[in-house]
Formats: C-alpha cells, structure tokens, sequence
C-alpha cells in the first residue's frame, strides 16, 4: 500500500503547495508588474486558474480513462509547472494572465491523482486513499502561506513563481516511478462488456445500479457543500477582526483552524462507518457557520471555528465515501474529473457571491449563505441518496 501511496501523496502536497500557496500573494506580484493595473484585477487573477479548470476537468478526466490515468497526472504535473514558469519570466500582465490560464487548463492534479489511486490495488482501500488526498491538500493550504509569506520577506513575489515552478517537476519524477495503469479500452472486448455507470444501470439488483442513482445527487452534494466552504474564505480576516481577533497573525491562525483539525483528527480516525457522518457532519458545518454569523467575541469565534472543523472533516470523509462506492469502473477518470469540475464551479460561484453578500451586508453575511447551502447539502443526501451503507470499496477497477 505504502509504495504507492505515499509517493502519490508527496507528489500532491508538492502539486498543491505550488498552486494554493501563491494566489494569496497575487495583489503583491500585480504591484511590482502592473503597477498601473486596476485593484479588481487581483481577483480576476485569484479566480482565473480555479475557472480554466473547471471548464477542463471533465474533458483530462476522459483523457485519463482513453490514455492512462499515469499519464493524465505526469500531465498535470508539467501543465502546473509550464504555467508557473510562464507567470515567473512574464514581462507583462498579458503574460502573467498566460500563465496562470496554462495552470489552470493544464493543471487538475487532484482529480489526476484521485483517478490513478482508484486504478492501483496496491493503494489500498479507494475512500481511505481519498482521505488522505484531501489530508495532503489541507497541509498545503495551511503550510503554504507561511512558508511563502517568510520567503516574501527576503525578495520580490514574482521570482517564487520560478521556484514553485520546480515542485511539480520534484512530484512528476516521484509519480514516473511508480506502475503504469491500463487505460480502458474504446471497443468492448467480445463478451466482455465496457464497465461504466450506464452498463450498470442496466443491472437493477447491483450495487451500481445504487451508485449509477446516487451520483447527480452526490454532483449536487458536492457543489453544495465546496460553494459553503469557500464562500466563507474570501472575507474571512476582515471579519475575525471585528470579532476582536485583535491582529493578522491571530485572524490567520482562526482562519486555518479547521484544516488543523483535519490534519489531527483524521490519521487517528481509522475506523468508522464514514459515510453515515455525511448528514451530522453537513448539519454540524451548518450549525457552526450559523454561530459565526452571529457571535461577537473571539472565543466564541474560535469555538466556532472548531466546530466548522469537524463538521468539515465528517462532510468530506462522508462525501469520499460516497464517491468510492460510486468509482469502481473503467470510467473513473472522468467522473473524478467532473466531480473535481463541480467543486471547482462552486468555487468561483462562492467567490462571487462572497463578494456580493460582503458589499451588500458585511462580512458575516457569507456564513448564513454558507449555512444555507450546507443544510441544503444534507437535505439532498437524506433524499436522494438511495443507499447509506459503507463504501470502504477496493481502490481498482472491476
């Protein structure tokens, strides 16, 4: 299991410490290219890469299942590093914009690293691995900033786009390493008919006939619960302030407090039905982002901000649950690649209306539109999701 794993998970923190570390940094690497540019440009740069990739996703996920699922994530991995490459040589704003379209049409390296787990064996039990993706990609949120907020002190923010750019060269030489996958093929083989969700609807009694059911339910579950996370992000420090947080460092600290949960919690968490936490966990998030919009102090805040930790951690573990019991077919690039596409949809959705509730009613608003999204997040599950039974499925093909 460990061999290949862990050689995947290094290769991810490094994939996603270089892309989620650096769009903090953008108004910076904007001041010293364009000085003259508009302030609204940093947030169409912050939502560029997140945009490409959503259109693209879906189109590398069926790639992935034509060429290999090896390949589409040595892919990513160039695409990543060619992008921030360009964005670190760009003379001009024009360029810089090229880079970061390039990051993100070519990038995608979570969905990429998702599909060839589920393609290995040898990775271990599918949900498991999935949880330990999303492990990977909290310890770059949380050490990212740091780590290139010290190295911002000694220097220009643009020249750390030429360094992040080695990274994904350091993880596309961990995953060259490891075992080719067999790409499907395109003809059913004679008597052997191609495994998909649709030949599984064909099967009333099986299992994925439940799984071929559950998937718009769990697209829309997953769209729901990315939009309640995110749209809380965008204004976050300006409101622990006037919670009283009192300085940056502590309001950065609050900020990254339900990631830290996760990195704790969940390497002791190793048993469990998992995917019976979806509900509680959509219900607990809900629960918190209310309490955010409506406390005044920065205990309260904190104790919040824990709760919102843990409803986090039950909602994804519930949530990579319910996607492994659904990926078990030759398909498992693309549907990796829409589910990462429907995240990333929400994602530039939050951060719009983010934005727009912020500018409307304050920076509290966010969490009530966050709560309401979550809510209606656990209402789907408990509706249209068929079957609520443990999806601990075997990280392969059928």
């Amino acid at each position: 299991m460990r061999r290949i794993l862990v050689p995947v998970l290094a290769a991810h923190y490094l994939a996603a410490f270089t892309a989620l570390g650096m769009p903090l940094f953008l108004p910076q690497v904007l001041a010293e290219l364009a000085p003259s540019a508009a302030v609204g440009w940093s947030g169409v740069l912050y939502v560029l890469p997140t945009l490409c990739t959503a259109l693209t996703a879906s189109t590398w996920g069926r790639w992935a299942d034509r060429n290999g699922r090896k390949r589409s994530l040595l892919r990513a991995q160039l695409g990543l590093a060619l992008g921030f490459a360009i964005a670190g040589f760009a003379p001009s704003l024009t360029w810089l914009v090229i880079g970061l379209i390039v990051q993100g049409t070519c990038g995608g390296s979570l969905a990429a690293a998702n599909a060839y787990l589920a393609s290995q064996p040898q990775a271990g039990p599918l949900a498991r691995a999935l949880d330990w993706t999303q492990y990977s990609a909290r310890l770059a949120m949380v050490s990212a900033p740091a780590l290139l907020g010290l190295a911002l002190a000694l220097g220009p923010a643009q020249p750390l786009y030429r360094a992040l750019a080695l990274l994904p060269l350091m993880a596309f030489a961990l995953t060259w390493r490891l075992p080719a996958d067999q790409p499907a093929a395109r003809e059913p083989a004679a008597g052997r008919p191609a495994t998909s969700l649709k030949h599984a609807a064909s099967s009333p009694a099986s299992p994925r006939t439940v799984a071929a059911t559950s998937w718009p339910a769990l697209l829309l579950a997953q769209f729901l619960f990315c939009f309640a996370m995110v749209v809380t992000f965008p204004y976050f420090i300006p409101y622990a302030l006037a919670r009283g947080a009192g300085h940056d460092a502590l309001a950065g600290l609050l900020y990254s407090l339900p990631h830290l949960v996760y990195l704790v919690v969940l390497p002791w968490w190793q048993r469990g039905d998992g995917e019976a936490w979806l509900v509680p966990g959509l219900a607990l998030f809900a629960a918190a982002c209310v309490w955010q919009a409506l406390l005044h102090d920065a205990l309260a805040l904190a104790a919040a901000r824990l709760l919102f930790g843990f409803g986090m951690l039950f909602g994804l573990r519930g949530l990579n649950r319910s996607l492994a019991h659904i990926a078990s077919g030759h398909s498992a690039g693309r549907l990796f690649g829409r589910f990462d596409a429907c995240g990333k949809w929400a994602g530039v959705f939050a951060g719009a209306a983010a934005g727009a509730l912020a500018q409307a009613s304050g920076p509290a608003t966010p969490f009530l539109a966050a709560a309401l999204a979550a809510a209606a997040a656990a209402l789907t599950v408990l509706v249209r999701f068929p079957s609520r039974r443990t999806a601990d499925v075997a990280a392969h093909d059928a």
